[in-house]
């Protein structure tokens, strides 16, 4: 059964992988990881927990997270609440300056972070404007699979170098366009980010934030790259065999628990490769194997 393989996708998810990273992470890693940003080193426990952003202070409550240090040093002048979880007291002029101070940091903070995603959100057109994911395909191996295939059945394969370079161009423009929808959302998360940063977290943890966000944008540039070269190798198989006299196809799937119920269905039926059958049975979506959303199946040629 000819199917598509991973390392069809790679060279295109890790161009992916390191737009995204270029785009959106390099330049907040770039000023989290700024001299001028970082806090300094500790006076007192409480200080030390206001500075690093761990303990919050405004209008005589504390709040964050509280060690045996801190408490003990909070306990000589306030009053820990229980049921908010909160200590309120009037602390002394050290502990206002640092939290005055801290909380001026964090404001820099984050409005240059702020600014750095303004910055992606208006760039992202200019930096997708001259890339070619499909020139990245490796379609030799591409090639090589396909014939392979068709000869087991006994059909020689002709290539058709206009439809590979009609394919690849569409293939780049797909992946042009999920990258622009994937934008909003991608900045909307890392707004959401700043915010958390905002109001709570220390220096190592603002970078554990950002590289939460990074495997998120990872895998799904990981899915991006397989998606739409599953497609692009699904269509290609497609026209060589057409090309080469085949019209018809049996339907097979990977046999698994992963298997969705429509393509299931499908198995060992047979299908004209200028009719894809129905995939969705809610939407009606049609597609041949491969062609749908993950979808793993192949196709096992049939001759008249």
């Amino acid at each position: 059964m000819l199917g598509m393989k991973d390392a069809y996708a790679e060279p295109v998810e890790q161009d992916l992988i390191n737009l995204f990273y270029r785009q959106y992470f390099a330049p907040l890693l770039a000023i989290i990881d700024e001299p001028s940003i970082k806090l300094n080193a500790p006076d007192s426990a409480v200080i030390a927990a206001i500075r690093s952003g761990k303990i919050q202070y405004k209008d005589g409550v504390f709040s964050g997270a509280f060690n045996i240090r801190t408490s003990r040093e909070l306990a000589t002048f306030a009053k820990f609440n229980k049921r908010t979880g909160k200590w309120t007291g009037r602390p002394g002029p050290g502990i206002i300056s640092a939290s005055v101070i801290a909380e001026s940091k964090r404001r820099e903070l984050t409005g240059r972070l702020n600014t750095a995603l303004i910055q992606a959100e208006k760039s992202i057109d200019e930096a997708i404007r001259t890339l070619s994911f499909g020139d990245d395909l490796p379609l030799l191996a591409m090639r090589d699979d396909i014939q392979a295939d068709l000869w087991s059945v006994g059909v020689k394969v002709t290539i058709d170098e206009r439809m590979e370079a009609k394919l690849r161009a569409d293939y780049t423009d797909s992946q042009k366009l999920n990258i622009k929808n994937w934008n909003p959302e991608q900045v909307t998360r890392l707004r959401e980010m700043v915010q958390r940063i905002q109001t709570t977290g220390d220096n190592s943890s603002i970078r554990q934030l950002i590289e939460d966000e990074w495997h998120t944008s990872a895998a799904k540039a990981r899915f991006l790259a397989r998606q739409e070269t599953s497609l692009f190798f699904s269509k290609l198989s497609m026209n060589r065999a057409e090309s080469a006299g085949v019209r018809r196809y049996r339907w097979s799937t990977s046999h698994d628990q992963r298997v969705r119920p429509d393509h299931k269905e499908l198995q060992g039926t047979i299908h004209a490769i200028d009719d894809p059958p129905i995939v969705d049975s809610k939407t009606g979506r049609r597609a041949h194997p491969g062609q749908d959303y993950n979808c793993r199946c192949g196709a096992i040629w049939v001759l008249d």
